[in-house]
């Protein structure tokens, strides 16, 4: 009885979590979390000049799951928070309007999508004017993470993870107001790399 117990959990847990592998980025959802557990692309664009007018976020319609919608984010400080920024694509305009799904929005404090990690974007645009930049972006939820009443689970922390000439360079957000008026070098870590493989939840703390 254990054994078939363990086996329906990994079942379920498998058939909550989906890979989706779009034309600019790749995904791992969670369904039970209404978020991201990972996201990860490549540069493609830095200095585009499409505009965004008239853009909003909007379900994946090929995408079976439960994601995160507008009532999430309905007058409280989370941002609906691009993981694969739409400047990053923003040389063809098909593929800026691709950025605006829920599968590509996370819950991401207002202060930190405005602040530090609107910042760092500039600068992985920076760098892919004369490098390849590849981008992983992982969510982090813990015992601390707050469950909104309309069901989506909001990360602790947002982990950027930049590979570019042969570098590696790892960035870990609190998901808070504390990090306003901070540098985004603040918060590159050392010896630290969650790169993930696969599409499981391995990666909460």
């Amino acid at each position: 009885m254990k054994q078939i117990l363990i086996f329906l959990f990994s079942v379920q847990l498998l058939a909550a979590q989906q890979l989706v592998k779009t034309d600019i980025f790749e995904v791992c959802y969670s369904t039970n979390k209404q978020q991201p557990l990972w996201l990860s692309y490549e540069v493609e664009c830095h200095s585009g000049g499409f505009s965004r007018k008239g853009l909003n976020f909007k379900k994946d319609v090929s995408f079976t799951g439960v994601t995160s919608d507008n009532a999430d984010y309905y007058k409280n400080v989370w941002d609906k928070g691009h993981l694969a920024p739409a400047a990053d694509f923003n040389c063809d305009y098909e593929k800026l309007r691709a950025t605006f799904t829920f599968l590509n929005c996370a819950l991401q404090h207002e202060k930190l999508n405005r602040g530090p990690w609107k910042n760092l974007e500039k600068y992985e645009r920076k760098l892919s004017k004369k490098y390849t930049v590849q981008v992983k972006v992982v969510l982090e939820f813990d015992a601390n993470s707050l469950l909104l009443e309309t069901g989506a689970l909001v990360p602790s922390y947002f982990v950027k993870i930049l590979s570019y000439n042969n570098r590696v360079e790892v960035y870990r957000f609190p998901n808070d107001d504390s990090v306003w008026h901070t540098h985004f070098k603040d918060y590159l870590i050392q010896d630290d790399n969650p790169i993930i493989d696969g599409c499981t939840e391995v990666y909460n703390r």
